[in-house]
């Protein structure tokens, strides 16, 4: 009876062995989800206020930063938190840089006018919205 206790109890930690591993991987540790990771990292208050000049230079002619409303385009207030666009995309990273690159149905694609860095500091910038 006690050797069945001790197979049981043992049975029971492997069990649980091989279960914590899998609990300790954070998503941006597995296959994939660290080139998403790295590309949506936490902003710097520099690179966001260098996202906001960009914003100005560029946006603000046709985006609402304050509101929702739309001006020529629709507003960017609270882009992020919506979550979706009007077509039903995923507000992300990698879709504010597809608009933002490419352009939309009145805007034009900012690809060889911005730089890299100036695109990534715009989407951290519109992130706080």
């Amino acid at each position: 009876m006690r050797a069945k206790y001790i197979l049981w109890i043992a049975a029971v930690l492997l069990a649980i062995a091989g279960t914590v591993p899998r609990l300790l991987i954070t998503p941006s540790a597995t296959a994939g989800s660290s080139e998403k990771a790295a590309t949506e990292k936490q902003a710097t208050a520099a690179e966001i206020a260098r996202g906001q000049k960009t914003y100005d230079a560029r946006c603000e002619i046709c985006h609402f930063s304050t509101s929702a409303n739309k001006k020529i385009g629709p507003g960017l207030k609270g882009l992020a938190v919506r979550g979706k666009y009007s077509d039903g995309k995923k507000v992300d990273d990698e879709n504010l840089r597809g608009w933002i690159e490419k352009g939309g149905k009145n805007m034009p694609g900012y690809k060889g006018a911005l730089k890299e860095d100036e695109i990534r500091n715009l989407i951290a910038y519109l992130k706080t919205l």
